[in-house]
């Protein structure tokens, strides 16, 4: 399993650094980047390998949608002004071209189930200051085992791929809140778009419609520790 974070905007000229790591592997920002480029060679690579990549970003991928207001045009909008959804769209753009069977999931039920990519959103905890890529990627390792238990049905989960490390040897910091498939206050009229699913699909590649109206999968950021890759 390869997990990234982008910290959008954090570079001059609207640059995304972004950074990440495997399961097994500890080290600080081991792999790393500041370029859309970069950041595909990354992911091609590790899709190459078969395994599975799980994407953070820390900007807004889900959005309300008024009742008059066409999806479409919605998601076109904010994917045109907002950081981060460029370089998603370029990344996901690149797959459909190199590798159109890629599948990309922004329900953490689903990704499990060995869908390709996961595409998920970084949420700084209340008070905190700007997600780093670094503490995103941490966070999400620390809080996978008890986000899958939230997200799927213990009865009917399903085996990770056998190149996924689950991360079963770290235990959830007390004071961590567990990945949300959550409804958003924005729900409460039944009408969001999921930016990140719609840019899937204009790419090319493969993403169940249902998330199209579901919002993504959100990990509350925290610090505090760091996650120790298993046997070290």
């Amino acid at each position: 399993m390869l997990v990234i974070a982008m910290e959008t905007g954090s570079l001059p000229g609207g640059r995304v650094r972004w950074a990440g790591r495997r399961h097994d592997d500890d080290r600080l920002d081991a792999s790393s980047g500041v370029s859309p480029s970069e950041l595909f060679d990354a992911v091609f690579h590790a899709l190459h390998d078969g395994e599975q990549v799980a994407l953070g970003l820390d900007c807004a991928l889900t959005i309300p949608v008024a009742p008059d207001q066409d999806r479409a045009s919605a998601s076109d909008d904010a994917a045109a002004s907002r950081p981060g959804l460029a370089e998603l769209g370029y990344l996901l753009g690149e797959l459909g071209t190199w590798r159109p069977w890629t599948t990309v999931s922004t329900s953490l039920a689903r990704w499990k189930a060995n869908t390709s990519i996961l595409v998920w959103q970084a949420v700084p905890a209340p008070g905190a200051g700007a997600v780093t890529a670094s503490t995103a990627v941490d966070s999400f390792f620390h809080q996978l085992p008890a986000a899958t238990a939230r997200a799927t049905d213990p009865a009917k989960e399903t085996e990770p791929a056998k190149e996924t490390d689950p991360a079963k040897e770290t235990e959830p910091a007390k004071e961590t809140e567990p990945a949300k498939e959550t409804e958003p206050a924005e729900e409460a009229n039944g009408t969001v778009v999921n930016l990140a699913a719609a840019a899937a699909r204009r790419a090319g590649l493969f993403v169940d419609p249902s998330e199209l109206a579901q919002p993504t999968v959100s990990i509350t950021v925290t610090g505090g520790w760091r996650f120790t890759a298993p046997g070290r």
